[in-house]
């Protein structure tokens, strides 16, 4: 079998976007460990318009959940600065 040239530019494709992908991860993880996410599994990241949750300190909103006693899920989100959305972390512990 001989795969198609169009199938071999998307892998190529993949392959450079995914590189892309994992550095800006490490870079946004990074962060996250630097803001109190360093025992928390990290898993994604974004942008939202409204956040969701209690409201914490300096504008900061977490919305989190419990799976157990001691594990459970999670959204926090940080104001942007000159902005009206919010940046969020999703984690699990």
């Amino acid at each position: 079998m001989k795969v198609p040239k169009e199938i071999a530019e998307k892998a190529e494709r993949y392959e450079k976007l995914k590189a892309e992908v994992d550095k800006l991860y490490e870079e946004l993880e990074e962060f996250a460990n630097e803001h109190r996410f360093a025992d928390f599994y990290v898993e994604t990241f974004g942008v939202s318009q409204e956040p969701e949750g209690e409201e914490q300190t300096d504008g900061e909103y977490c919305n989190q959940w419990m799976r157990g006693e001691d594990s459970g899920d999670g959204t926090y989100y940080y104001p942007i600065e000159g902005s009206t959305q919010y940046f969020w972390i999703s984690y699990s512990f």
